[in-house]
């Protein structure tokens, strides 16, 4: 909502409507929420906090074991690099990205 703008909430059938102030004009309409009729509003947000909180608990737990896998695969993969180095025999340092100016 901008400065230009208020908000009305009809009494009748809880519409929402966002009206301009000088001209009158409606420029958005919200529907009268959903709610259903004889259920417990805490009790549905209670369950689906808990959904969500199980949704992210179970993302993250996935996520660790993701890094621990990815880093395992990079450890394997360094390990496999200096075999090749120490078969192949050399010794020298790689240059430094330094003395190429």
């Amino acid at each position: 909502m901008s400065d230009g703008t208020f908000l009305v909430e009809c009494p009748c059938c809880k519409a929402r409507i966002e009206v301009d102030r000088r001209t009158g004009k409606v420029l958005k309409h919200w529907d009268k929420p959903q709610v259903k009729e004889g259920g417990d509003l805490m009790q549905e947000a209670m369950k689906k906090m808990q959904a969500d909180k199980n949704r992210l608990d179970a993302y993250f737990s996935n996520a660790g074991k993701s890094m621990e896998e990815k880093k395992k695969e990079l450890e394997e993969k360094l390990e496999k690099e200096k075999k090749r180095i120490e078969e192949s025999g050399d010794t020298s340092k790689p240059p430094s990205p330094f003395d190429l100016d």
